[in-house]
């Protein structure tokens, strides 16, 4: 009975997993060499019963440096290229349906975009295009409105190809939500295993 109660309790424990990003003076730009700036700071705090803070660490660039320097991540990540070169088409598909099922709460978040193109017309055109895009796209995560969530996409008139991004926000992800995301991606890649084993097998019957 005991072992049943600390194992429920395990279960709901990670169901309830609440994941909280924060992160500060993220900045990219496609007319400087290194294009992401290098003082930027993420927060990640980890949440039980969506409300227990359980654990809390800093991201930055540093950190993640010696991440990918660590030659068993270096071997990983090139093996995930490869899978995403050798699968290319269902590969994304698999995104599509996994950003789909992943539900992004965007509690407090300042978005400033600035794009310019070689062609001033061109640029007016694709300015509200793009602005209407990402309000929709924000529509979904956002769950509260308020004055701490603002966006904005400001036009550059200088004949140059440029686009630069400055963001700082607070956003979190449910565990159930990367579960089920789990769950659909796994469905898929079995269903189209089963597809190509009754594709050989109807193949060999033919040949008999």
């Amino acid at each position: 009975m005991v072992f049943l109660f600390i194992f429920l309790m395990i279960i709901l424990m990670v169901l309830t997993i609440r994941i909280k990003f924060e992160l500060t003076n993220f900045i990219f730009n496609s007319e400087n060499k290194n294009h992401f700036n290098r003082d930027y700071e993420m927060k990640v705090i980890l949440y039980v019963f969506y409300k227990i803070p359980i654990l809390k660490t800093k991201i930055n660039n540093n950190k993640i440096k010696k991440i990918t320097n660590n030659d068993k991540v270096k071997q990983s990540i090139k093996k995930q290229e490869i899978r995403i070169m050798e699968n290319r088409k269902d590969f994304d598909k698999e995104i599509v349906k996994g950003l789909k099922s992943i539900k992004i709460e965007v509690e407090e978040m300042k978005l400033n975009v600035f794009i310019g193109t070689e062609n001033a017309s061109l640029t007016a055109f694709i300015i509200p295009v793009i602005s209407t895009i990402l309000a929709m796209v924000l529509s979904r995560c956002i769950v509260k409105h308020n004055e701490k969530q603002i966006f904005s996409i400001t036009p550059v008139y200088i004949n140059q190809n440029l686009i630069n991004i400055e963001f700082s926000g607070i956003f979190q992800i449910k565990m159930i939500h990367i579960i089920n995301t789990i769950c659909i991606l796994n469905k898929k890649r079995k269903g189209d295993k089963n597809e190509r084993t009754s594709n050989r097998g109807a193949y060999d019957y033919g040949y008999e």
